[in-house]
């Protein structure tokens, strides 16, 4: 068994506290507040280390880089808000999909991204007084 070591540590509480898939940058972030020398190329260590051991998974949006959550989510869909680039979650699923594949296909496994504001822009933006949270 592989000793944990307080970086590994700190980088699985950001991941087991976090509300969202989050880049590496984010759980460098939030993980530097436990562990102040902790490295970029730390949390990529970390990050491979908990997906070979099936603890997280990435979330690969078109385009950009990968955000990590827990494997333990199961199946659902991500939000991305348009405005301040965060992604999060959500469990609603159309369910079977098969229906819109062309004839003689198997759909295997499907990914719905749905894009627009998350609620603290659209606050922020009737409100334009107040600065944007995580922009």
């Amino acid at each position: 068994m592989e000793r944990r070591t307080r970086q590994h540590q700190a980088i699985f509480d950001v991941m087991t506290t976090a509300e969202r898939p989050l880049l590496a940058q984010e759980i460098l972030a939030l993980a530097s507040e436990a562990v102040p020398q902790l490295s970029i190329a730390t949390v990529y260590r970390n990050l491979k280390a908990l997906q070979d051991e099936g603890t997280i998974k990435p979330v690969v949006l078109p385009g950009q880089n990968p955000r990590y959550e827990l494997a333990s989510y199961g199946h659902h869909h991500h939000f991305q808000c348009r405005r301040c680039g965060r992604v999060f979650d959500f469990k609603a699923c159309p369910g079977n999909l098969e229906h819109l594949a062309p004839t003689g296909f198997t759909v295997e496994e499907h990914e719905i991204i749905l894009y627009g504001q998350c609620r603290d822009c659209v606050v922020t933006k009737a409100d334009h007084s107040r600065p944007l949270a995580g922009c």
